[in-house]
């Protein structure tokens, strides 16, 4: 485990001499460094609360993963989805409607937006980015230094952000009020002189079941995320990539042609070699599959990008294409495999419509993890499972986002073939994540949605994109509340920031009967002519969202378990050989029941934990729903 203690360097000679004089600069009230969904995320959260904003990005792509080739995200329930990531899909969906028909098999696989091409991934972020009118963008520009100075108390306040233009303009310092590291590497929170951690921690540490006895400075391993085609008319062969060696793949020889792994591609009961999902036009989106002999990932070979520089992320990117290249090769033509796997291998290749400018190859590798920020609050296995006498995880009464996935790792290390260390999957109950993980504990003016403060063992659970533009959204939420009302975002008053949040249809409890989902809401909050009037919010349906969020958000719900009330959401479907079996009904015994009529004692509770009167509150016929006097309650207690 690397653990960085991290001092802020300015870097202003070195700016000077290599841009050959002084560099340029330019104010924001926001920067955002990374174009990943989280950082998108809050970029126009914080231009749609008014705030001109500067989202900047190494290279020439938007979207991160999203828009990379991972094209159908990990989460396990729809109900734990709000706010921007439901904005997402639901614009998503309305392209392919708008395009294809409403009725359309496009629109169908889709499922419900939450399968995307890549191109129409990052035709929608451009959008939601363009509407704003007060995001600037800016690509291909890479960090090269930060500028901190003293805000009391032993604390510095990160004020400038400097930049190399490439490919190899006047260096560039954007100053801003507030910064937010939305990398998945966390490269503008070490520069700001943050205390990281790359690696694993101990089991001691904070007495994780699935943590290592020993801490080491492993990282998970990445893999491609490929979209490839099936349609003759779009396909581009895999060609033999120069330097193919056939003995790499051995061992994958050996199980295929004994018989120990008998299919191409999961999801399937059997062993596979790659995880294949379809996504609309006759694309799919291939996954490593971890319990394969040799698959797309590889262990060993990624420790040094969290703290690499250009070149080294460069290397193990090339050496990442070209094992996924090769494997592709290997498995459409080697001669030893049954021709059911070639065949199946040679029908697909890559999409000549999409990442044009990469040689149609995606420009993101799947970085599972980077730096973690050490902040206020560390996140870790514990904040996913159920509380003491609760089905549900503790109560964060600060919590600005949820979340709904299992602690996951493809693993780590791999001491010999056939053995892989740290690769685990563990159940977890829907979580809130505090605020306090955003926030460094002694640099004031940043935010780390992405490269956040958690063990590495709680970061396996929070490294999925539908999480991650969760936490991007309170990001520049936050961003708002700081400048509007003077504070330094470290002590921004969270209720104000989980008030607009619900505003927007994001979630900061996990309510199982309580989806955000129908007319369109333009929050009172928003300052005029920021919120594009063609839309465009993530819709709240329930007159009773705000209240219940509220109110579970501050532990009402804890010990309410009417696992009958929870709605199906399932979302299965068939398509000829497709079946995707990725998400799940509703969480069981996380319904608050809100349609059912309110019973006397469960009032007295609710009212007595709230601070309110129940006799005044009660209906009086006795014919209130829980939700009605939910929101009586909270009506009360706002006045």
């Amino acid at each position: 485990m690397r653990r960085r203690c991290g001092i802020a360097v300015s870097l202003w000679v070195a700016v000077v001499v290599a841009g050959g004089g002084a560099s340029a600069a330019e104010a924001f009230d926001v920067v955002v460094y990374g174009a990943t969904p989280g950082g998108i995320a809050a970029a126009v959260n914080a231009a749609r609360g008014g705030l001109n904003v500067a989202l900047v990005q190494e290279d020439d792509h938007i979207g991160g993963l999203t828009s990379g080739g991972l094209s159908n995200p990990d989460f396990r329930t729809f109900e734990c989805l709000g706010g921007t990531w439901r904005e997402f899909m639901h614009r998503v969906e309305r392209y392919y409607g708008d395009t294809y028909g409403e009725d359309s098999q496009q629109v169908i696989d889709s499922v419900r937006g939450a399968y995307s091409e890549p191109r129409v991934a990052r035709r929608v972020f451009e959008e939601m980015l363009a509407e704003t009118g007060r995001v600037k963008t800016m690509l291909r520009h890479r960090l090269i230094g930060a500028q901190t100075e003293p805000s009391g108390e032993g604390r510095t306040r990160l004020v400038g952000a400097t930049f190399e233009a490439l490919p190899g303009d006047l260096p560039l310092t954007l100053n801003a009020k507030v910064f937010i590291d939305a990398t998945y590497e966390g490269d503008l929170i070490a520069a700001a002189g943050v205390e990281t951690i790359v690696g694993c921690e101990s089991k001691a540490a904070y007495g994780e079941s699935l943590a290592f006895d020993e801490p080491n400075d492993w990282v998970m391993a990445y893999n491609f995320r490929v979209c490839l085609t099936s349609d003759p008319e779009n396909r581009i062969a895999i060609a033999r990539p120069d330097g193919y060696d056939p003995g790499r793949f051995d061992l994958l020889r050996d199980a295929i042609t004994a018989g120990r792994v008998p299919s191409l591609r999961n999801p399937g009961p059997t062993p596979a070699v790659l995880k294949v999902r379809q996504i609309p036009n006759d694309k799919a989106d291939f996954n490593d599959d971890p319990n394969g002999p040799i698959s797309m990932a590889l262990k060993n070979v990624n420790h040094p990008w969290p703290e690499g520089d250009a070149q080294t992320r460069h290397r193990i990117f090339d050496v990442y294409k070209h094992h996924t290249m090769s494997l592709f090769w290997f498995l459409g033509n080697d001669p030893a495999l049954p021709e059911s796997f070639r065949g199946e291998m040679r029908r697909w290749g890559l999409p000549k419509d999409e990442f044009i400018d990469s040689d149609h190859w995606s420009p993101a590798l799947y970085v599972r993890e980077g730096r973690r920020m050490i902040g206020r609050y560390v996140f870790t296995e514990r904040d996913t499972q159920p509380a003491k006498d609760s089905r549900r995880a503790p109560v964060q009464t600060d919590s600005i986002a949820v979340a709904d996935y299992a602690l996951n790792s493809h693993g780590v290390f791999s001491p010999k073939p056939g053995v892989i260390l740290g690769r685990h999957g563990k159940s977890v109950v829907p979580y809130g994540i505090p605020y306090g993980v955003l926030v460094p504990r002694s640099v004031d003016g940043l935010l780390a949605p992405v490269p956040l403060s958690a063990s590495r063992v709680g970061y396996s659970a929070l490294r999925m994109e539908p999480c991650w533009t969760a936490l991007g959204q309170a990001a520049g939420v936050a961003a708002v509340v700081a400048i509007e009302e003077r504070h330094e975002v470290s002590d921004v008053p969270v209720a104000t920031v989980q008030d607009r949040l619900w505003d927007l249809g994001a979630m900061t409890v996990y309510i199982s009967d309580l989806a955000p989902v129908s007319e369109i809401q333009k929050p009172a909050w928003d300052p005029p002519g920021t919120f594009p009037a063609a839309i465009h919010a993530w819709p709240i349906s329930s007159p009773w969202f705000k209240a219940a969020q509220y109110f579970g958000t501050r532990g009402l719900f804890a010990d309410r378990i009417d696992a009958g009330d929870a709605t199906a959401q399932r979302a299965v479907r068939t398509t000829g050989q497709w079946t995707t079996g990725q998400w799940t009904t509703a969480f069981p015994n996380h319904a608050v029941g809100l349609e059912h009529v309110i019973e006397m004692d469960l009032a007295r509770q609710w009212c007595e934990r709230a601070g309110v009167s129940w006799a005044e509150s009660l209906a009086p016929d006795g014919r209130m729903t829980r939700g009605e006097f939910l929101k009586g309650m909270f009506e009360r207690v706002r006045r």
